[in-house]
């Protein structure tokens, strides 16, 4: 195997393990909700470390290998550069999850000292996110130019972006900021700006990556990313609690949702006509679940407000939606793509596993007839949060043995 071939196999291996174990500290999630025992966890130190492993070791490293993946077809020598890059990045992101798992955001006493362990451990991730970019910068000019790599450079620059708003928080826990609005704008900030900025951009890249964009263009192709670029960063205040929204807040993130929303809609049209022939229905599952994101913003931009922000069970089931349904299954097909030898019962029973755990969602979305749910609804979707480990367990069994 080559050696870009070897990166993303061992990224993809180490990726699986941190993925299942950020699955398992859902599911202790979900069975602390219905009651359950969680040795003692706090339930939003577990919420904490579940979606900073998720963040640091799954939806990150990932695209980081297929991005590298694509500049070592020119440039072989950026082997060892990436390689280091990506694996201190994951090693740092899991060092993280017991300080998040134990304390949160909160400081652990060090002697005298009082030090937020995770928030340290959390910037050093971020420093080497600025680390792949600049090794990308430096092997980027002698790649081809491509539609995957225009995306590559959106999803990278939305992720330094979102980084400002984790460093603001940081700031505003040292100095002590007492101001709800700031800190959770600057929280918010983050999330959508990686979620929807460097998590869709850099699926979307590696989609056009595989797919060889042998498709004429129906615009521009700057139309196809500016739109997503310019919104996914306006929508922060969708994910602020109802008390500390404004008029101009809300105007600002309707605004920025229907820009996602239209740049999504151009790139699923041009997606569904470039879907490569290998593999293809579930290639259109995933396409299928991006436009049921797109339709989600464009919900969010038209409809009530009250609807969308009254509903926590419906930003949850976005959340799913987006990272485990849309990224995460596309990141699964598009591995088995690359390689193709790999039995494909893991990634098929992976995409079982999403839709039986989204549907269990919608359950409690708001959006289901309550008179309609079934006897022990929370329990149901506990176990469908189970689910999407024992397919990535699978997954794991048969990347780990293949050569």
């Amino acid at each position: 195997m080559e050696q870009k071939g070897q990166l993303l196999h061992k990224v993809w291996l180490w990726s699986l393990m941190f993925f299942l174990l950020a699955a398992l500290t859902g599911f202790v999630y979900r069975w602390g909700l219905i009651g359950g025992d969680t040795l003692g966890l706090r339930m939003s130190n577990v919420r904490h470390a579940h979606s900073h492993l998720m963040f640091f070791n799954w939806v990150t490293p990932v695209p980081m290998a297929f991005i590298a993946y694509r500049l070592m077809k020119k440039t072989p020598e950026a082997y060892h550069s990436f390689k280091w890059c990506i694996g201190s990045g994951m090693l740092i992101g899991f060092l993280s999850y017991p300080f998040f798992l134990m304390f949160g955001y909160h400081p652990v006493s060090l002697g005298t000292a009082e030090l937020p362990l995770s928030v340290i451990l959390s910037g050093l991730v971020m420093i080497g996110w600025y680390w792949f970019g600049l090794i990308y910068l430096k092997y980027r000019k002698k790649a081809d130019s491509s539609l995957s790599q225009l995306f590559y450079d959106g999803a990278l620059v939305l992720l330094v972006i979102s980084s400002l708003g984790a460093w603001g928080v940081a700031v505003a826990q040292f100095a002590n900021v007492d101001n709800n609005l700031i800190s959770g704008a600057l929280t918010q900030f983050f999330l959508t700006t990686f979620t929807e900025g460097w998590c869709v951009l850099a699926a979307i890249g590696i989609f056009y990556d595989i797919s060889g964009q042998d498709h004429p263009l129906p615009v521009d192709k700057n139309w196809l990313i500016a739109p997503i670029v310019l919104g996914a960063p306006l929508m922060f205040p969708l994910g602020l609690s109802v008390d500390l929204l404004n008029d101009s807040l809300l105007w600002t993130a309707k605004f920025g949702s229907l820009m996602v929303a239209i740049g999504l809609g151009v790139n699923i049209w041009y997606m569904a006509r470039a879907v490569p022939n290998r593999n293809k229905p579930a290639w259109m599952f995933v396409l299928a679940l991006l436009a049921l994101k797109a339709a989600a913003q464009l919900s969010a931009a038209f409809l009530p407000e009250t609807l969308w922000l009254g509903q926590h069970g419906l930003r949850v089931l976005y959340l799913h939606l987006l990272l485990l349904g849309f990224v995460s299954t596309l990141f699964f097909v598009a591995i088995h793509h690359v390689f193709s030898k790999i039995s494909k019962a893991g990634h098929y029973l992976f995409i079982g596993s999403v839709l039986i755990l989204l549907s269990t969602l919608v359950l409690i979305s708001g959006l289901w007839p309550i008179e309609w749910q079934p006897n022990n609804v929370y329990l149901w979707v506990t176990i469908g949060a189970l689910l999407p480990s024992v397919a990535i367990l699978f997954e794991l069994g048969i990347v780990s043995v293949w050569k």
